[in-house]
């Protein structure tokens, strides 16, 4: 069974890079544009791992606070908590000139 054919079982972030990297297949501009997508790509997840553990430390200490969502939870609402910063620029600059 393809477990990837069923949309439930698809991961909503995955979904939305492959989605955000389409038009540089399609233009056949990865080259260019696929490292700086890559960097967005970490500014959002950077801004969502330092909302989440200030929201997460208000709780831990009692504060009162509202929790304000992200851009990227915002973008993608299944999105989880990241333990560790991400790469993603340089991982696909490495791949790129590798293949």
């Amino acid at each position: 069974r393809n477990y990837l054919l069923t949309p439930h079982r698809r991961d909503g972030l995955i979904e939305w890079m492959k989605s955000m990297l389409m038009h540089s297949f399609v233009l056949d501009a990865l080259d260019t544009t696929g490292a700086d997508t890559f960097s967005h790509f970490e500014l959002l997840i950077d801004e969502h791992r330092k909302m989440t553990d200030q929201y997460l430390d208000d709780i831990s200490q009692n504060n009162k606070s509202t929790f304000v969502p992200s851009r990227l939870k915002q973008l993608v609402p299944q999105v989880g908590t990241f333990y560790t910063r991400l790469p993603l620029r340089k991982a696909f600059e490495a791949y790129n000139q590798k293949y």
